[in-house]
């Protein structure tokens, strides 16, 4: 009996490269593709950036050039004969290419002249010469900003800079004091006055606006005048604004509350045990290891103060009382607008917050993030 041999199977070709299967190949892919697009969203904000630089270095006529150019340039011009005459590059019939300065421009005919030497007299189509144009940067529209009596910058800049920092102690002390409470201290009915809390964000200001403004320009002073016989105004000063900020915010109380929550607990027995009261155990013991947070809810409130428009825009009238945010619209009444200089102010009002936010940048992250205490 013939017995047919047996051969091992073939083993199956696999089809494709198997790099393109790999762990390692789909890691390094998705990575690739999120820093593409996380590249390509910086650009998209950084481009409004840009747009604020290059204008505040152009001419106000050149802001709102068509099309827009983010390079500050301005077309070139020579005086020939006593006369003002754009430079153009004009492609002559020889085949030759001459800066030119155009005297009269006709779409089969236009006439040019060598400024060098005037009686050099040129003809070609208008469709054959290029308008030459000049980069030139002008500084000087951040001088005109800083020195213009009409428009104080250096009022502008100490108003908001003392009310940013008023804003900021007053919401530092009263959310951290606050959230102290929620976060670390037992009593009835706790959870349910901090939804209440929570509820307030759900309400627009555009509600709150007029009844805070009569509040605070009527119903106030009327009280403590009839109370004391004075004769108190609160409108057109800065108490409307900064008083409500001793009081607390509930989007901060919330973020300090849960950071509170992710210390141990055994610090406050601790210091119970060693005979701190509550009020000793949140300024000694909480607020100096909560020093993220901390410094996340003071960049946040000085960013949000400094950016204020809407509040000092109701209460304040006076011009030396304006800070930066209202003060700067002044230039489009002054100039009739000038886009320049306002794009110039508010280059310099961004500063600040730049400086402090690369400053602060490492403990802004890792308060937001509610990293908490590792031991």
């Amino acid at each position: 009996m013939a017995v047919n041999p047996v051969f091992p199977a073939k083993a199956k070709s696999q089809k494709g490269p198997v790099f393109f299967k790999g762990k390692k190949f789909m890691e390094r892919f998705s990575q690739s593709m999120a820093t593409i697009i996380i590249a390509v969203g910086a650009v998209a904000i950084l481009i409004p950036v840009i747009w604020m630089f290059a204008s505040a270095l152009k001419l106000k006529s050149n802001v709102n050039s068509m099309p827009p150019t983010f390079i500050p340039r301005q077309a070139a011009i020579i005086q020939v004969n006593g006369e003002d005459l754009f430079m153009y590059e004009v492609n002559l019939e020889n085949g030759e290419t001459k800066n030119l300065a155009a005297v009269k421009l006709d779409p089969v005919n236009s006439k040019f002249v060598d400024p060098n030497d005037p009686t050099q007299v040129y003809y070609a189509p208008a469709d054959n010469a290029t308008q030459i144009f000049n980069v030139v940067l002008h500084w000087e529209n951040f001088a005109t900003v800083w020195s213009n009596p009409n428009s104080p910058f250096m009022v502008f800049l100490k108003n908001t800079f003392i009310y940013s920092v008023v804003a900021v102690i007053g919401e530092v002390l009263s959310c951290s004091f606050v959230a102290f409470g929620f976060a670390r201290l037992r009593a009835p009915g706790k959870d349910i006055l901090f939804l209440f809390i929570l509820a307030t964000l759900m309400i627009p200001y555009a509600v709150l606006m007029i009844p805070q403004y009569v509040m605070f320009t009527r119903y106030i002073p009327d009280l403590i005048n009839g109370l004391l016989g004075t004769h108190i105004k609160l409108a057109d000063t800065w108490w409307p604004l900064m008083l409500p900020k001793f009081f607390g915010s509930a989007y901060l109380i919330f973020l300090v509350r849960q950071f509170y929550m992710s210390i141990p607990k055994d610090y406050d027995e601790a210091a119970r045990i060693d005979g701190a009261g509550f009020l000793r155990t949140w300024w000694e013991i909480i607020l100096p290891m909560s020093r993220p947070v901390l410094v996340a809810m003071a960049v946040l409130s000085f960013m949000y103060h400094w950016n204020d428009y809407l509040g000092p825009l109701i209460y304040l009238n006076s011009m030396k009382k304006l800070p930066m945010s209202v003060g700067l619209t002044t230039y489009n009444a002054t100039y009739q607008p000038s886009t320049n200089l306002l794009m110039a102010g508010s280059l310099i009002a961004v500063l600040p917050l730049i400086i402090i936010f690369f400053f602060l940048n490492r403990y802004f992250i890792q308060g937001v993030v509610v990293s908490g205490v590792k031991g």
